[in-house]
């Protein structure tokens, strides 16, 4: 398995193609990438190892960075400092960060990182709570729910069942139990 994390406005820049389209679905790489995908995945699939591989993901990323369809844009960092250090935040201060009106600001978010940035910032508690409790097992949900700006617990379970169709402990249990996991991969 090889898997890729862009940062935040990274995807839209190198695509050109607004996230919104993605959102909440899977997609076909090679229907919106072309035959390039295609021929990236049989490099993939005749390599002998993990660096081997990385080379050719390289290779393909910095080919396609030579041709980036999109300008950096000021939401791009908004977006990476919510995600590097996820607090409360004031959405007229992010408008006026960005110089843009707050309708303005929340459709060109959307374009770029895929979602608003209230949602936005929902989904990076999310995964930083769930992630912490990954590195602390020992921990309770209750104490993580508060550590992580809920306001109680049944707050955190409200964004479990949204963001992962299930409970906390029970997203905990079905992860121990994923093939990554048991072949010691992450």
């Amino acid at each position: 398995m090889f898997r890729i994390h862009f940062h935040p406005g990274k995807l839209y820049r190198l695509l050109g193609i607004p996230l919104f389209e993605f959102t909440g679905q899977y997609s076909d790489a090679a229907a919106i990438i072309n035959r390039e995908v295609e021929e990236v995945n049989e490099r993939l699939s005749n390599c002998d190892d993990y660096m081997e591989m990385t080379r050719v993901v390289e290779t393909y990323l910095i080919n396609k960075v030579r041709h980036v369809k999109k300008d950096h844009s000021l939401i791009d960092d908004i977006a990476a400092n919510m995600l590097a250090q996820p607090s409360k935040f004031s959405l007229d201060q992010l408008t006026d960060q960005a110089c843009l009106s707050p309708r303005q600001f929340n459709r060109n978010f959307k374009e770029r990182i895929g979602v608003g940035p209230k949602y936005y910032s929902r989904i990076i508690r999310f995964y930083r709570a769930y992630k912490y409790r990954e590195g602390h097992p020992n921990l309770d949900w209750l104490y993580i729910s508060i550590l992580f700006g809920y306001t109680d617990y049944q707050h955190l379970v409200k964004d479990f069942k949204e963001f992962a169709g299930v409970t906390p402990p029970l997203w905990i249990t079905e992860d121990n139990q994923s093939p990554e996991r048991i072949l010691r991969l992450v």
